[in-house]
């Protein structure tokens, strides 16, 4: 009875749908499709009772899929795949149609066929060319963007910037369409004249690209009699979104299709083997500071849709939590340049060695992507890194199994080879793996289910065992790189008082699993710390992670600071002093999910002391208060931001910033003493954390923002130096 009339506002509709779910909402957007005509996919989305059903679909994979390849297509003449042939006939000659009723009974070969068409497809509409999508939407391509890293006059000069560009021209660095908006539900009767204007007059290509960029950039239902006439494939191109979960008819009128995840267009940095120098470490002094010149390739990635779209953070008939969206934060670690001046370091000491110790050889590279969502962190690193070392594997964390549906989906889409990805369900907050591993080399269980640690070790053994691992052995550690982009927002906690209760939980179904970090906004941050010190190489591994921090430092911190009682009493030292001792207590649940492995003890430090490491945190010059970041977050609502405010204040948190952590682990023999720690003390700090604050340049944004190519000057200089 409390429900708005059926000639409610889009507000109201969008009101209803967040606080009494998709089923309640339905009629009422209905109305608003009947009353505006609106072709938004919002609108279209919310207004399909089978739109619960229809996502649970997105993204289906081969049974197996971790250990299928491509074995069974050939192309045809369109550069399309078919079926195999037999007796010089196609199995399924006559009918090239794909249906997908959700019954999960579509045969492996069909999906894998579809995965490679679609595929195909992308980069035929000129989909898989991030330059082509920018001149789209009028984005130029830097004239300088070769010297904007260019090592002739190089490092010494580049703090000047003696070239200054303003936003329109810094847009074309970044290396996806993080610039374009979706459109949220709203009385819009016909796509936008960006698509509209010129698709009869582009080419082929072009205005395929049109359709496409509508559909998957935009959010935009598209006629299917424009589809038919434009889009490269036409109907049978409409049916493979369809089999794949990607787009369907619209249930109001079928004559609309509509689009139900976002398909984003990554430019990756490809490393070679010629960007490994092998000239002698005095030669190497100056040239290591700088990346080397790389030639890029297009992944393209599928996410669930933008929150603007889908007003919620959940899809499907089990509520499962959406897979993050492409945004700056996912490209922040894939832009900054130090994971990959790293990797570059790691593989010259590496050829150095390797004529002095053969197992160093064998020992290959092994990745830890948490929080994975889509697997963009992983699966970047994997293509970048696939022209100097094909061996690279990755393994994949997440406690949602829709975002690891999605990064195997993703990993096929891509071509990379499922026996290079490993993906596990876990906790990381209360330690458990949520998965059914089983096998040799079992650990101690809890309630059936061993603890992440135990549970990555196995998986390592395993894919160690099957020739998959690229390791001769795994007692340095597991994981020569760790990458994170954790849910970082602290949201409020549900109450018990009635009001303030609605209140939270109202705000709780707008933050979902990847974006709620607690009410600290640090639970996950610090599990992720923690895990990491008994994790990592014990020698040149690195930690790379993306999140907002609590109470940055609001000053440059180097080596000189010591950590005694009296800085303590400094908020610029503080939130180092939380992360030093993260890295060194470790995960809270290992003592109460001890680890009964044999195994364990020699890959993970136990004793911390011997895992020591330093790093290095940037942050905003001007963080963000905590009144202005509870405003934010509250979208005009004052109950909201009081109970933002609230949180904020109950935990302390005086100021918030976007930021990047590097951690990286250095020799054991090290010693890493402060400057006003006494010289005869043996104590040893394991963990040495500088901060550097990101210039703040108020044209260009933050340190995540994309075409931000000041912030990517700064953090690479600083690294080079440090």
């Amino acid at each position: 009875s409390s429900l708005p009339s059926s000639s409610c506002s889009y507000n109201d509709a969008k009101e209803i749908r967040l606080k009494y779910g998709h089923s309640a909402a339905v009629p009422l957007y209905q109305k608003l499709v009947e009353t505006y005509g609106d072709v938004t996919a919002a609108t279209r989305i919310a207004a399909s009772p089978g739109s619960i059903i229809r996502h649970d679909m997105a993204c289906p994979l081969p049974s197996g899929a971790d250990k299928y390849h491509l074995n069974a297509c050939f192309v045809n003449r369109d550069g399309r795949y078919g079926r195999i042939k037999k007796n010089g006939k196609d199995e399924n000659e006559g009918d090239d149609s794909f249906e997908n009723e959700g019954n999960g009974e579509n045969s492996n070969d069909e999906i894998m066929i579809a995965i490679q068409n679609l595929k195909v497809i992308l980069k035929q509409s000129g989909y898989s060319c991030h330059e082509k999508i920018q001149r789209l939407f009028g984005v130029m391509e830097p004239l300088y963007v070769s010297s904007l890293f260019d090592s002739k006059d190089g490092f010494r000069n580049r703090r000047e910037n003696k070239k200054e560009w303003n936003k329109a021209e810094s847009l074309g660095l970044a290396q996806g369409p993080v610039y374009v908006t979706p459109v949220s539900s709203a009385p819009i009767s016909q796509l936008p004249p960006m698509i509209l204007d010129d698709i009869e007059n582009d080419d082929q290509e072009g205005s395929s690209l049109r359709c496409l960029v509508a559909m998957f950039l935009l959010g935009f239902a598209v006629p299917r009699d424009i589809l038919l006439k434009y889009l490269i494939g036409g109907e049978e191109t409409i049916e493979l979104l369809q089999f794949l979960g990607l787009a369907f008819p619209c249930e109001m009128d079928s004559s609309m299709i509509v689009p139900y995840v976002h398909i984003f267009p990554l430019q990756v940095q490809l490393l070679k083997s010629n960007d490994i120098d092998h000239s002698s470490d005095k030669e190497k002094e100056s040239s290591d500071r700088q990346p080397k010149a790389t030639t890029t390739t297009t992944m393209i990635l599928v996410t669930d849709l933008h929150p603007t779209i889908l007003s919620r953070t959940t899809v499907g008939q089990k509520e499962d939590g959406a897979v993050m969206y492409i945004g700056p934060d996912s490209l922040a670690l894939v832009q900054h340049l130090p994971v990959r001046l790293h990797v570059q370091k790691v593989y010259q000491q590496r050829q150095q060695r390797n004529h002095k110790d053969m197992e160093e050889k064998q020992f290959g590279f092994r990745i830890l992507d948490l929080c994975t969502g889509s697997g963009v962190q992983a699966l970047s690193m994997l293509m970048s890194m696939s022209g100097i070392d094909p061996t690279v594997t990755a393994t994949c964390v997440d406690v949602n199994d829709r975002a690891l549906r999605f990064v195997r989906f993703n990993a096929l889409l891509n071509g990379i080879d499922s026996d290079r990805i490993w993906t596990l369900k876990a906790d990381l907050i209360s330690g458990l793996c949520l998965d059914d591993v089983a096998g040799e080399g079992s650990s101690q269980e809890v309630d059936g289910k061993m603890n992440v640690i135990d549970a990555l070790l196995h998986g390592a053994l395993h894919m160690h065992k099957a020739g998959n691992f690229g390791c001769g052995n795994i007692s340095a550690g597991l994981f020569n790189l760790i990458l994170a982009n954790p849910p970082f927002i602290p949201t409020p906690p549900r109450c018990i008082d009635e009001e303030r209760r609605c209140i939270s939980e109202d705000i709780s179904k707008r933050y979902g699993l990847f974006s709620s970090g607690g009410s600290s906004g640090e639970e996950v941050l610090q599990c992720i710390v923690s895990m990491s010190s008994r994790l990592l190489q014990k020698e040149h591994g690195l930690l790379a992670i993306v999140s907002e921090f609590m109470n940055p430092p609001t000053a440059d911190i180097d080596t000189t600071v010591s950590f005694n009682q009296d800085s303590l009493q400094s908020r610029h030292s503080q939130f180092l002093y939380k992360l030093r001792k993260w890295w060194e207590k470790g995960p809270s649940w290992l003592s109460v999910l001890p680890s009964s492995n044999e195994n364990i003890n020699e890959v993970c430090a136990n004793d911390v002391g011997a895992v020591v490491a330093r790093g290095l945190l940037f942050t905003n010059e001007v963080p963000i208060s905590a009144e202005t970041y509870a405003a934010r977050r509250a979208n005009n609502n004052q109950k909201e931001y009081l109970a933002w405010l609230h949180n904020l204040q109950t935990h302390g948190i005086q100021c918030v910033s976007p930021g990047l952590l590097y951690i990286q682990t250095i020799s054991p023999q090290h010693t890493m003493m402060t400057a006003n720690t006494p010289a005869t003390t043996n104590a040893k700090l394991l963990l040495d954390v500088e901060h550097r604050l990101v210039p703040k340049c108020q044209e260009l944004g933050s340190i995540w923002t994309p075409y931000n190519y000041k912030a990517l000057l700064y953090t690479w200089c600083e690294w080079a130096v440090w």
